[in-house]
């Protein structure tokens, strides 16, 4: 089996896309903690390091997850994930693995089999929708992760 840290986790939200912007991160890592708890739970069995963010909260942008921004800093620092700024007036970011991350997310993916498929597919949907129109459906999803944020007005 594997060897993989809890950090790794970022990996399944990332998987083999470009994400750009912490915010689409936080909500990817969001929705996947709110609809694929079965899957995430059957990974963590394998992998017991792997057990799935559950400290969200809201902020600024809706749901946030601590644990998940220090597990990319950790990821960033230890070459699995690149994080990339793109655009400096905005503060914005762009996350992709590297291929030290790409190696570690393809032995997890076999060693986690078809939970581990759906997950990636979601991601792969996700990454169709703009960011508005993601914010806007998680904001009437979820209204309880909305208290603290800056643009809920817009939705």
């Amino acid at each position: 089996m594997t060897r993989v840290s809890p950090a790794d986790r970022v990996l399944m939200i990332i998987s083999d896309t470009t994400i750009r912007g912490s915010t689409r991160l936080q909500k990817y890592g969001f929705l996947l903690h709110k609809q694929y708890k079965k899957e995430l739970s059957r990974i963590a069995r394998n992998h017991a390091e792997l057990k799935f963010y559950d400290d969200w909260k809201p902020l600024w942008y809706g749901p946030f997850s601590k644990d998940l921004e220090e597990d990319i800093k950790t990821c960033a620092s230890t070459g699995t994930i690149e994080k990339t700024l793109v655009d400096q007036d905005l503060e914005l970011y762009r996350y992709a693995l590297t291929l030290k991350g790409r190696v570690q997310w393809r032995k997890i993916l076999r060693e986690s089999g078809n939970e581990t498929r759906a997950i990636h597919e979601k991601i792969a949907n996700l990454q169709t929708i703009r960011l508005e129109r993601l914010l806007e459906g998680i904001y009437h999803a979820y209204p309880e992760y909305t208290k603290r944020s800056k643009i809920k007005d817009r939705f």
